[in-house]
């Protein structure tokens, strides 16, 4: 398979009748998507192109109307994507919803999505250029990896409009590029990006903080190997030759290592929960696999996290629409990217 991969999809040629449904089909990869009042009822053209590189590393480029754009806990859940988009816009704005507040980004800034986290988005038409970075190949050089969702760099400062002019420039040279050409922006892209993120020109955090950083990264790795048996913090700490109290301080700004095992339980949970891979697969099975004392606790939990049971939760996944990949696939193109997005990168 070529290391340098091209993707092309347009509703250009579409009837203006069927520019929105063929649209959402295809954008619901990533998110749950609500045309503005205006693009219902005018022309919504859309196009998106893509490069997939090496299988790890996506850049993109699209021109869309105004919508809102949605991934709610649950869904995030369900998808269980695990990778960063940075996107700046050459034209048109996005308000995003980050905490209590709303931070606009504007042509020039970079706006950071963790797909692993909830993201709510209200933009007018826009053109943009993205970035698609798997978390493994960004986290390492990050000062604060579990704080980039819903990020906004403001254009300006030097840092931002490097990446910004590097994202445009190397879009716009990737069609001519040969593999071998293509290969080597990864590492330089996935370095200033990093540099961008942290407001500084080092690879990594120094001395304690890129000490802190490497040990927490290794603890979850740990947690995640064993969310389906019984964690033991001693144990835990036993493993990582690290005191309890030290290994506490670490998980504290992400509210304490107990709640980050729930939530690594329930959202690995969730997915199995909705995958049509387990569907008859019963929720006090689910419950007991990922740790849960009982069914009761387990629906206690997920209701809380996702606002819903998990018996309701199951109604809403049977009840949803399945896509068929296959349609207007001559008219708009191809619907390589939408693959690559929720299969090829998810790797």
């Amino acid at each position: 398979m070529s290391a340098l991969q091209k993707s092309l999809f347009t509703t250009q040629y579409l009837c203006p009748d069927q520019q929105l449904g063929v649209w959402e089909e295809s954008i619901d990869t990533l998110f749950d998507v609500t045309p503005s009042p205006q693009s219902i009822s005018s022309r919504c053209h859309t196009t998106v192109a893509s490069f997939l590189i090496d299988n790890q590393f996506m850049f993109s480029g699209c021109s869309t109307h105004a919508q809102r754009f949605e991934r709610p806990p649950l869904r995030v859940a369900r998808d269980n994507l695990d990778y960063y988009v940075v996107q700046t816009h050459l034209s048109g704005t996005q308000e995003i919803a980050h905490g209590s507040a709303t931070v606009c980004c504007n042509p020039g800034d970079l706006l950071i999505l963790d797909m692993a986290d909830k993201h709510e988005a209200t933009t007018t038409a826009f053109t943009q250029r993205s970035l698609v970075i798997p978390r493994h190949m960004l986290t390492p050089l990050l000062s604060d990896p579990d704080s980039q969702a819903g990020r906004v760099l403001k254009g300006g400062s030097p840092l931002t409009t490097l990446v910004v002019n590097h994202m445009k420039t190397a879009f716009n040279l990737l069609g001519g590029m040969t593999e071998e050409e293509a290969q080597q922006l990864i590492q330089p892209t996935v370095h200033l990006v990093a540099s961008a993120l942290n407001g500084s020109l080092e690879r990594i955090p120094d001395g304690g903080a890129a000490v802190a950083s490497s040990l927490l990264a290794q603890a979850k790795l740990e947690i995640e190997n064993n969310l389906q048996r019984n964690i033991n913090v001693d144990r835990l700490c036993a493993s990582l030759k690290h005191s309890r109290s030290a290994l506490y301080r670490l998980f504290e700004p992400i509210g304490g290592i107990r709640a980050y095992i729930q939530e690594r339980r329930l959202r690995r949970s969730a997915h199995e929960l909705l995958s049509d891979k387990f569907s008859n697969r019963r929720i006090c099975d689910i419950a007991y696999a990922w740790g849960f004392a009982s069914e009761a606790h387990y629906s206690r939990a997920f209701r809380q996290r996702f606002g819903m049971t998990p018996s309701e939760a199951k109604i809403c996944r049977a009840g949803t629409c399945q896509v068929d990949k296959e349609t207007n696939r001559t008219e708009v193109g191809d619907r390589d990217y939408e693959r690559w997005l929720s299969e090829v990168l998810r790797m």
